[in-house]
């Protein structure tokens, strides 16, 4: 039956009489785990080890099985399938009233000798009723079996069709995907398998090429609409990856960059990249998943793709296995050491953190990650992630499961117990594995539930909620009881399933559900819907396999808090029709099926900002490891470059740029053209120094003869203090852009930052000199100086103040409290936003504290000088790394670090501490610490020994420390003056908080900005979640106007500036700069 204009609304009784108004907002998630004596549901994955098959001789023994929602019946009830590995797979049909009765062997389900996988729900072969394809590990060990199909006869029975389709599959299976990836109106399917662990899938990622016959993932296409039902192999010509190297765990196939196509996300364990498949519409996919994605979860067991935070766009969610407790996380293994992570990256894989990864979605097609801001990225051992409205108040939750049974990554079991068995029992292999597998420690962590509160805002949540403890892998969702909530169905080791029942309905908040079909009445894979209500927009988009193993129900569900209706929605189905339906009622389900005759096409073309042009520059740096000389320290500080200024260096009243190099690059100065194009002149001194690195530059008449002459500060890393390669240059100009390099004797640190202003009015630019560090004793405080020019004496320069004032980054002179004399205000790492007062007489005093900024101790990049809330006083705009960071800082816990030469071998040791999800712990591992403190052996053999070095105390039994600094201060802040000269700190908005930001360009109300950071060692990963935007709508302490600029992925961008009247310029450490051309909207 054609049913092009069929509208059911289904009531459910059993709300109507629970939907008065809420008397608290409050909102939270209560889950009750429902015992089988009241479900019927027995089943239990249980599993025994035998000496042919276990965990040491098949790696993913424990990773359990899947869960797949489907109605079997049409009856509106949905039913449970479990796949089972030892044991076989069981179908429970509701009966209602979370209630259900095992039918797995009147209808036909048989798994005998088979080790079963993911479960895939969909229909087929296009008859209305969803069919079962189970995913196995076959011809491995003694497996037998292959992937099997059961087609729904549509009387509570399956006939099993693998071989007559060619879905027989046999290898290594994990999961499959359906989906119409030709959107030619059948399901065409996805494969994702496994390689097994050994030695040779270690090489170079061009291996990801080779086919596998058993691991590699395929693509079979469906020919069903050609007449005959059939799967054959596109996997090459479509472009979909085969080989080894995957071990493919996750998958979801959804529209990700809403072009009408369905896309591929496949999340692969170990050392292989996670693939971002894009669908040309031609039958083929791109793989762009370093275009697209900064880094991704090293160890990724499941991915599921929705809009988190409401802006229509699709966010990815991966699970990784860090821990969240102190004590597991301080003795499992973690991360690549930073050697290891270099060589990787040398072979061509991408960047890869062994933790949750939130990708946020953006209008430019990339994705921001988010996972440490938002508090999600360490969860443990998780499987299954699943993002949905718990709760009903309107905000996308997030369902992730969590256990392994024995657990491998433990520390001591690898680095100490193994080595001893293998030494006793190296004749013995049968009793040398049962022993190593008695050794792997168990604990048994509930799985968790992370509710959303507000913007990168979530509470995470257990067994306070109801969940127990258990082994889970496998999960999905449904309202298996239809009261408006959903439900949670887990797949557990040794353990019955797990079901839990949502009671958020007392909740009393609104929903709606909707059963989107296809005319032949199957759940219509691919199509979104878009919902509206008051303020709140929502979509999702029908898609089956999701989180680890499993598919979830396909009835889509939106909670609505208090609303009471839906304004409109949207439905665009995956043959390009859009219907548009308003003012629907909540609490009931909508079904709908494709209307030709409701067609709306017109779609909102995303603004954008700004045009991006490359400019002709590139800055190359230099590869100098600082952690192989202070393998304590959190960052490196050798790519601080380049140097940059822009000023009228010819005369013609057009501003210019100087750009310095790294070591070994020269620097450049670029004339600008009155049409905006650049010519570059050359400057033979500047060749002759392209040994230095270029930290910073400052442009102003040293001489007073009219024109700009260029100040450059030397840096490094890598260098001795007072080396002959940190020392600072002066270039004087002819006039014409033409320079030479003047005879003073500079300052020889490793710079940080240069400013100048005249602040005695004597008619020349005086100087502050910031030095960033002290080379081979990160966290010291180096000296920084205040210098009076005097180019008429012999000396030229005379420092009138010298401070350690701290790790320096930034400053900028500016009469901060308007009583006409210049003052200084300096920023750095392990340092307050500080404020040095002139006082005349060229002298200067500390008066930080009188300014209320005391305890703004940071990683501070840099700062911007303005009135930003028109009261006639300065404000300040700074800075920082932001809060999707590793370390949290706060005044009640702040990061400390400890620096003294512990070990008593003349060299600094720098010791950090920072909080862990509520406890103090060492930011270094054990292994780093003994590595550097070979004392520390002895007290900490066992990494069980290790989790009690909460405190500095138990590291050293020094009485006296020589220096304790702190870190306060996270976020990116405007610092507003009162009328009393006290800052009152205003964090920025939380777009600024994602990355480290690198520079500022105020122009009159708006802010533009740009940022991060590559720098930080393998155990914080890269900050590189900011593509650049501009502030406006400043309201006197907030801003409420955000764009992004749309800066490249991956982009390190260090200084912004504008350089005519329409464009402003980019310039990126490592990389090309960029010159972006504004448009007004």
């Amino acid at each position: 039956m054609n049913k092009t204009s069929f509208y059911i609304l289904i009531l459910l009784a059993v709300m109507a009489c629970k939907m008065p108004s809420s008397d608290s907002d409050e909102i939270y998630i209560k889950l009750e785990s429902l015992g089988s004596e009241l479900t019927g549901i027995n089943f239990n994955n249980k599993l025994e080890s035998k000496p042919d098959l276990n965990i040491i001789e098949y790696l993913y023994y424990y990773n359990g099985g899947g869960v797949g929602i489907l109605d079997v019946n049409n009856d509106g009830l949905d039913d449970i399938f479990f796949s089972g590995n030892e044991v076989g797979d069981e179908l429970y049909l509701n009966e209602g009233d979370m209630k259900f009765k095992n039918i797995t062997q009147s209808a036909g389900i048989n798994s005998e000798n088979n080790w079963s996988t993911g479960v895939a729900i969909a229909d087929i072969n296009n008859d209305g009723l969803v069919d079962i394809y189970v995913s196995t590990v076959s011809d491995y060990k003694n497996l037998e079996g292959h992937n099997r199909l059961y087609i729904n006869n549509g009387d509570l029975t399956f006939t099993e069709t693998s071989k007559e389709t060619g879905l027989d599959f046999v290898g290594f299976g994990t999961q499959a995907s359906f989906f119409d990836y030709d959107n030619d109106g059948d399901l065409d399917v996805y494969l994702l398998n496994h390689s097994i662990h050994t030695p040779r899938n270690y090489g170079r990622a061009n291996k990801r090429f080779e086919k596998d016959l058993k691991s590699g993932d395929r693509m079979y296409e469906n020919l069903l609409n050609e007449g005959n039902f059939k799967f054959v192999e596109v996997t090459e010509k479509s472009g979909i990856y085969s080989s080894s190297l995957g071990y493919g765990l996750a998958i979801s196939t959804i529209d990700v960059n809403q072009d009408g196509y369905t896309d591929i996300y496949v999340g692969n364990d170990f050392h292989e990249n996670d693939y971002l498949y894009l669908n040309n519409g031609d039958k083929t996919f791109s793989e762009v998943s370093k275009e697209k994605i900064s880094h991704t979860s090293r160890f990724t067991m499941g991915v599921d793709i929705s809009d988190i935070n409401g802006d229509l766009i699709q966010d990815i969610f991966t699970l990784d296995m860090m821990p969240f407790k102190s004590d597991i996380f301080m003795k499992s293994g973690g991360e690549d050491s930073d050697k290891v992570s270099q060589i990787k990256k040398d072979y061509g894989y991408n960047e890869q953190l062994a933790r949750n990864h939130m990708q946020l979605g953006t209008n430019e097609g990339i994705f921001k990650e988010v996972a440490l801001i938002t508090n999600t990225y360490a969860t443990d051992w998780s499987w299954s992630v699943l993002i949905e409205d718990f709760d009903n108040d309107a905000d996308n939750d997030i369902f992730i499961s969590n256990g392994i049974y024995k657990r491998p990554n433990d520390l001591d079991f690898i680095n100490f117990q193994s080595n001893i068995l293998y030494e006793n029992y190296r004749e013995e292999e049968n009793r040398l594995e049962r022993d190593l597998i008695d050794q792997m420690p168990m604990l048994k962590i509930p799985n968790i539930l992370f509710s959303q509160k507000s913007d990168y805002n979530f509470e995470m949540s257990g067994e306070s909620i109801g969940i127990p403890p258990t082994y889970s892998n496998g999960s999905a969702v449904s309202d298996l009881d239809n009261d408006g909530d959903l439900d949670i169905v887990s797949n557990n080791i040794n353990d019955k399933a797990q079901i839990l029942e949502n009671k958020s309905e007392n909740l009393k908040k609104s929903f709606i559900q909707f059963n989107i079909k296809n005319n032949n009445g199957s759940p219509s894979l691919g199509t979104k819907i878009i919902a509206y209500t008051g303020n709140k927009k929502m979509i999702k988009e029908i898609t089956g396999s999701r989180g680890y193993a499993s598919s979830s129900s396909t009835r889509v569900h939106f909670g609505l808090a208090n609303y009471k209706k839906v304004d409109s929605i949207e439905i665009k189905w995956i043959n390009g029709i859009t219907n548009k339906y308003y003012d629907l009622g909540v609490n009931q389900i909508h079904e709908f099926y494709p209307n030709i005759e409701n067609v709306n096409l017109n779609t909102s073309n995303l603004l954008t900002v700004s045009e991006i042009e490359e400019f002709n520059y590139k800055h190359i740096e230099n590869n100098y490891l600082d952690y192989e000389r202070e393998p304590l320290m959190p960052e490196r500080l050798s790519i601080e470059g380049p140097a940059y200024v822009g000023s009228d260096f010819n005369g013609d009243g057009i501003k210019d740029i100087f750009i310095g190099g790294a070591k070994l690059q020269s620097p450049e100065l670029l004339i600008q053209n009155i049409d905006g194009s650049f010519k570059k002149i050359k400057n033979i001194v500047f060749e002759q120094d392209s040994q230095f690195e270029d930290i910073d530059a400052e442009a102003f008449d040293f001489d007073q003869d009219g024109d700009m002459d260029i100040y450059v500060m030397s840096g490094g890393n890598e260098y001795v203090d007072g080396d002959i390669n940190l020392m600072d240059r002066l270039y004087i100009n002819n006039g014409n852009g033409l320079f030479n390099k003047f005879p003073a004797n500079l300052p020889s640190t490793n710079g940080g930052s240069i400013s100048s202003a005249d602040f005695n009015k004597d008619g020349y630019s005086d100087l502050f000199i910031g030095s960033r560090s002290i080379p081979g004793g990160y966290g010291l405080s180096p000296i920084s100086v205040i210098v009076k020019s005097s180019p008429e004496t012999d000396s030229y320069f005379e420092v009138v103040a010298q401070s350690p004032l701290g790790m320096i980054t930034d400053s900028k002179y500016t009469d901060i409290n308007n009583d006409n004399i210049l003052d200084i205000v300096v920023v750095g790492d392990w340092m307050p936003i500080t404020i040095l007062i002139g006082e005349g007489d060229n002298k200067f005093s500390n008066q930080t504290t009188m300014y209320g900024l005391a305890n703004t101790s940071g990683f501070w990049n840099t700062i911007e000088i303005a009135d930003l809330n028109n009261d006639g006083k300065k404000d300040i705009i700074a800075g920082n790394s932001g809060l999707n960071h590793k370390l949290k800082a706060s005044i009640e816990n702040p990061v400390k670090i400890y620096l003294d030469d512990f070990d008593e071998n003349t060299s600094l040791d720098p010791i950090i501490f920072y909080n862990f999800f509520g406890e103090p712990v060492p930011f270094a591992s054990r292994d780093k610490l003994v590595n550097s403190l070979p004392y520390l052996k002895k007290k900490f053999l066992k990494y069980n020994d290790f989790v009690k070095a909460k405190n500095i105390e138990l590291l050293t039994e020094k009485d006296e420390i020589f220096e304790t600094k702190s870190i306060y201060e996270m976020r990116s802040m405007a610092f507003i003056q009162n009328e009393e000269n006290i800052f009152t700190p205003s964090p920025l908005p939380s777009p600024l908080q994602l990355s480290s930001i690198e520079d500022f360009y105020i122009d009159g109300n708006k802010i533009y900005y740009v940022g991060n950071y590559t720098g930080n060692v393998s155990e914080l990963g890269p900050s590189l979640s900011n593509s650049g935007g501009v502030l406006t709508g400043f309201d006197g302490y907030n801003y409420y106007s955000h764009k992004s600029l749309g800066l490249p992925i991956n982009y390190e961008a260090r200084h912004i500036d504008k350089i005519n009247k329409n464009s402003l310029l980019i310039i990126g450490n490592n990389n090309r700069a960029y010159k972006l051309n504004l448009i007004e909207n």
